[in-house]
């Protein structure tokens, strides 16, 4: 089994001659969805405090949140 970084040099080589689109269309082939994370349209959060996290809700996206940092007690 190959690592991840040697994965990704053989698929970059396999993929050098290829334009954008052409590889857009082979990943329709493979794959029911996909998701272009370079087009990604900009989300807005609607950050909510929460004590010891921050919550996002209905802001048009399913909800996330993110714990705050502690900091540490020496």
């Amino acid at each position: 089994m190959s690592s991840y970084d040697e994965f990704r040099s053989e698929v970059k080589a396999e993929q050098s001659d290829l334009s954008y689109e052409e590889i857009r269309k082979q990943m329709e082939k493979q794959s029911d969805a996909i998701a272009e994370l370079d087009n990604l349209p900009p989300q807005k959060h609607l950050w909510t405090n929460r004590g010891e996290k921050f919550t996002c809700e209905n802001a048009g996206h399913p909800y996330h949140e993110a714990w705050k940092r502690r900091k540490a007690v020496i």
